[in-house]
């Protein structure tokens, strides 16, 4: 899994299907190369009124590193109304005046043709623009799709956990953490730590018994009461939102009362994130009375909030928003005593 860290990824651009371009080639990720977009105009006779053409920032993608697509419209100088949309995504990315669609962590999830529509009084034009993996290059292994798997942690721990690989460039100020637990523990446990320099509680999905849940952000607490289920696993997601400090949970697909906490606040980065064990300081400070024994599968994480419908399809590993990271394109190093099995 390490391998691929922090590599460029073996990617081609292409231009629209409908006016292939002679000189499409294989380019390198780390060699400079014109932006690739498909731009459409609207014209007035013979006065071209209206241009719009996508382009990447930065123009050579890094595997887990932030991504821009950036639509530019040209004849037009008033205000535009952009909408994004990828293609087979059953509902739009983005709609409002920002002309910026932006990926936090590429990875393999994000391939595919995107189309960018601006509108305005004056009309509207198109671009589309397409990112697809070279399937003769093999320098960064995909990343693998986990969805018929479980983390297995067979026994109590100082030391054992997965380590989420994936790199975070940027402060939160939205997320969301969808996961299934699967364990007969009766005593405090942890699931998700997500741990920064300053702060070890920055993020932290906790069961302190059976029938509670405790959501942590920036070492701040809140408590979910859920009924009791020994013998059968939980999916829980839990959402949270800076410019309010509301917190959504949902359990087993049920959304729960909102509550809130830490408006105002912001996730820092970088961040280590792990699974199964609750972080004293950053990437250490574990207790193995405090560690995770059982069956950990369906991890998410989103920078944006969820809505009731998107918590069902996460809870069936059919995400309608891109993640961060998640379960079908998984980020993970094992650390320890820990297994992936079906």
């Amino acid at each position: 899994m390490e391998a691929g860290m922090g590599k460029p990824l073996p990617w081609r651009q292409r231009n629209c299907p409908q006016r292939p371009s002679p000189r499409s080639r294989t380019i390198p990720a780390v060699t400079h190369h014109p932006r690739a977009h498909c731009p459409t105009a609207l014209r007035l006779g013979d006065e071209e009124t209206k241009r719009a053409r996508i382009w990447t920032q930065p123009a050579a993608p890094t595997v887990y590193h932030r991504l821009m697509l950036i639509c530019e419209v040209t004849g037009d100088p008033g205000p535009q109304e952009f909408l994004w949309e990828k293609e087979e995504s059953p509902v739009p990315l983005q709609k409002g005046p920002h002309n910026v669609l932006f990926l936090p962590s590429f990875n393999d999830t994000h391939l595919g043709t995107y189309t960018c529509t601006a509108s305005s009084p004056q009309g509207t034009a198109v671009a589309t623009y397409t990112l697809w993996i070279n399937g003769a290059a093999t320098s960064v292994s995909p990343l693998p799709d986990l969805q018929q798997k479980v983390f297995v942690f067979p026994q109590e721990s100082q030391t054992a956990h997965v380590q989420v690989t994936a790199k975070l460039e940027q402060p939160l100020h939205n997320f969301t953490v969808c996961l299934r637990s699967f364990t007969d523990l009766t005593r405090p446990y942890s699931l998700f730590s997500y741990a920064t320099k300053k702060q070890s509680n920055e993020i932290l999905l906790f069961k302190p018994k059976p029938g509670q849940y405790e959501l942590a952000v920036g070492n701040k607490l809140l408590f979910f009461t859920v009924p009791v289920s020994l013998g059968e696993s939980e999916h829980v997601c839990v959402s949270w939102e800076s410019s309010t400090g509301i917190v959504g949970f949902w359990f087993n697909g049920k959304p729960w009362p909102r509550k809130g906490l830490q408006r105002g606040y912001t996730v820092g980065v970088p961040a280590s994130i792990l699974l199964g064990q609750d972080q004293d300081s950053f990437g250490g400070g574990f207790e193995a009375q405090q560690s995770f024994v059982g069956e950990i599968s369906s991890v998410y994480m989103w920078d944006t909030g969820i809505s009731n419908s998107e918590v069902l399809w996460a809870m069936h590993n059919k995400p309608i928003q891109t993640p961060i990271f998640g379960w079908r394109d998984f980020p993970y190093k094992i650390v320890g005593d820990v297994y992936l099995k079906p």
